[in-house]
């Protein structure tokens, strides 16, 4: 069984995808990080199989955010990833830092 129409599956996958793109890991490096195969990684973003409740926790922790931001809208996972931490995983492959939050909200007078 896959989860492919699962729309909190399609989310978590969606969110994981551009985490990964912002810090230009792959998943072999996010797989080293939080101790699984790289292939494993990809048939879980493949939807092949589910991230598991322990894995988000590894997820959230390797980025520096809450586990349950994973489950958020984009926007409110790049308000919560730390720029220290996306410049860190940029710089170990070779990337320049980017700013990556989104604008702040003008406050009406």
């Amino acid at each position: 069984m896959t989860d492919r129409d699962d729309p909190v599956e399609v989310r978590l996958r969606g969110v994981i995808k551009e985490v990964l793109s912002l810090t230009c890991e792959t998943h072999t490096d996010l797989g080293r990080a939080i101790g699984m195969e790289g292939r494993l990684v990809a048939r879980r973003q493949a939807g092949t199989t589910q991230w598991s409740v322990p894995e988000l926790g590894h997820l959230a922790d390797h980025w520096g955010i809450p586990p349950w931001c994973l489950l958020s809208d984009l926007p409110d996972v790049l308000l919560a990833l730390p720029e220290e931490r996306v410049a860190e995983l940029r710089g170990a492959k070779g990337h320049q830092p980017v700013h990556f939050k989104p604008p702040a909200a003008a406050v009406a007078a």
